[in-house]
């Protein structure tokens, strides 16, 4: 496996094949969070991403969190650039928002055992819970925990 390392305002390490815990917010430019209907459009590009797995995700209304499993000769950081791109453009062609729609950094961590990985999955889909959206993880519909 190899592994990159590199810093903008963070430093990030992407290792090819890792699982990542990941976070981008809304840029501060955005006055108002994200509608329902984009929620669901940022569900939809996500849904797209490939070839890796999605492992866990739920689009908040000012943020997103995804658990992601890298394939083995995959680089994150390109496939994050095409998520926060075409989720972007999405949400800037209904002439509704004006770019840029996500903060350039994104947060992003690597998963480095079983039971960090299951411990991430439920704190990435209980967010809804603890921020009193909802009151239970499979209430929240832009979340991969919706519906179970």
């Amino acid at each position: 496996m190899s592994q990159t390392i590199y810093r903008r305002h963070l430093p990030h390490i992407h290792a090819e094949g890792a699982a990542f815990f990941l976070t981008f917010r809304l840029a501060s430019s955005q006055d108002r969070p994200l509608s329902p209907e984009e929620r669901q459009a940022v569900v939809e590009h996500i849904g797209r991403m490939g070839p890796g797995a999605v492992l866990a995700f739920v689009v908040m209304p000012d943020h997103v969190h995804l658990v992601y499993q890298s394939a083995p000769t995959e680089g994150l950081t390109r496939t994050l650039q095409a998520l926060k791109g075409s989720s972007a453009h999405a949400l800037t062609k209904g002439g509704n928002r004006k770019a840029p729609i996500w903060q350039t950094e994104t947060f992003d961590r690597v998963v480095r055992s079983e039971r960090e990985l299951l411990e991430t999955c439920r704190y990435v889909e209980a967010n809804p819970v603890r921020r009193a959206l909802v009151e239970r993880a499979e209430e929240f519909r832009w979340s991969s925990a919706w519906g179970r």
